[in-house]
């Protein structure tokens, strides 16, 4: 049966959606772009430091990880970022839950929308103790404005993320549309997520600890 002969119906059924493994592969380059960006970033700010000389100028805010007082900003960030890699596993089970159990994975999707959001507000937090302290993206050269750019960057991909989570939460609540047989869209979200987790992992150690 050529084109033109295809019922509306079986036309519409033929162009619903791309193939899991096409989708797949789709999500996975684009993360790959986007893991080019945040090699740029990452690269840009180690060769801007390495030739600065004195890291961080004098008066700037030290971000560096240290031994901390337990009330300190390294302690929260610490905190956080063990709140982001959770997220990442409790997303694990809901994957688990749909595609392995026939669950409705909602629970845990619920949680790990929470623990994204309660990173994020964090992170906020922290910018304004540091723009407190005197850090901004103007302030002490490209000192400031390379940890901005890169954790700012970084929170817009945590927002973008927790907004796809969220959708597909709705999705989950009032169709039931992810089973064991159709969750292409939730591995991709999937893969999104374990994404922004992995990424946060290199920047905070490039940040905060190296």
């Amino acid at each position: 049966m050529t084109t033109a002969e295809l019922t509306h119906e079986e036309a519409h059924q033929a162009h619903h959606g791309a193939p899991p493994a096409t989708a797949r592969f789709g999500m996975i380059m684009f993360l790959i772009s986007e893991a080019m960006l945040f090699a740029g970033l990452i690269v840009t700010y180690i060769v801007l430091r390495i030739g600065y000389g004195s890291w961080p100028p004098a008066g700037a805010p030290d971000i560096n990880l240290k031994l901390p007082h337990p009330t300190s900003l390294n302690w929260v960030m610490i905190i956080n970022s063990l709140i982001l890699i959770s997220s990442s596993l409790v997303f694990h089970q809901v994957e688990v839950s749909v595609k392995k159990k026939g669950k409705s994975g909602i629970l845990p999707l619920m949680i790990t929308i929470l623990l994204g959001t309660i990173f994020l507000c964090v992170q906020g937090w922290e910018w304004h103790h540091l723009y407190s302290d005197g850090l901004w993206f103007n302030t002490f050269g490209v000192y400031g404005s390379c940890f901005f750019v890169t954790t700012g960057f970084h929170g817009m991909h945590v927002f973008v993320g927790l907004l796809l989570l969220t959708w597909c939460l709705l999705r989950q609540l009032f169709t039931r549309c992810f089973t064991p047989q159709r969750h292409v869209a939730l591995d991709n979200v999937g893969l999104y997520w374990h994404f922004v987790d992995v990424v946060w992992i290199v920047v905070y150690t490039i940040f905060y600890v190296v």
